[in-house]
């Protein structure tokens, strides 16, 4: 309970109702954060999502161009027939440049950059979404110390008590 008054008094609370806004406030923070936490592993889950398909369109260049260089229609369906997997891999990522809209490939190097900035973003929101969870759950454990201190609580636990009797 010392450590109650201590924390209470630190804060510079001067009354139960200034704590309770400030758990309040502690608790809203924290949802906002956690939000914009989310929303940016959405975003950075989408950037490395992109980055596979970039990476395996890339890597099937090869069977693409030998494609391209087989002269005749039966030496192309031979070629195709072949390198199926290649193509199949190159089509997938194909229809999803195409339902995402994106009609010119980023450069890898942009692309990992870009990522590696949304890691640190998302790095640095996380530190501070568990500082402000741990503020909460400080001001919440001193506001329930509190309450139990001034008996806040105790018209409740007489109604229950006689509705056992």
């Amino acid at each position: 309970m010392a450590a109650t008054l201590n924390v209470y008094q630190e804060y510079g609370f001067t009354s139960p109702e200034q704590l309770e806004a400030a758990v309040d406030t502690a608790y809203q923070e924290m949802r906002q954060t956690s939000s914009k936490l989310k929303t940016l592993e959405t975003k950075l889950q989408g950037k490395k999502e992109l980055q596979q398909q970039v990476l395996a369109y890339a890597k099937t260049k090869p069977a693409r161009d030998g494609l391209k260089a087989q002269k005749s229609e039966k030496a192309r369906a031979a070629y195709r027939q072949a390198n199926e997997s290649d193509f199949i891999i190159a089509e997938a990522a194909a229809r999803y440049f195409k339902a995402h809209g994106i009609t010119k490939l980023p450069a890898r190097k942009a692309l990992q950059a870009e990522i590696e900035q949304l890691i640190s973003e998302k790095d640095g929101l996380y530190n501070t979404y568990h500082e402000q969870k741990q503020r909460f759950k400080e001001l919440q454990t001193v506001k329930r110390n509190i309450d139990q201190i001034l008996r806040r609580d105790e018209p409740h636990r007489r109604k229950e008590q006689s509705h056992e009797r």
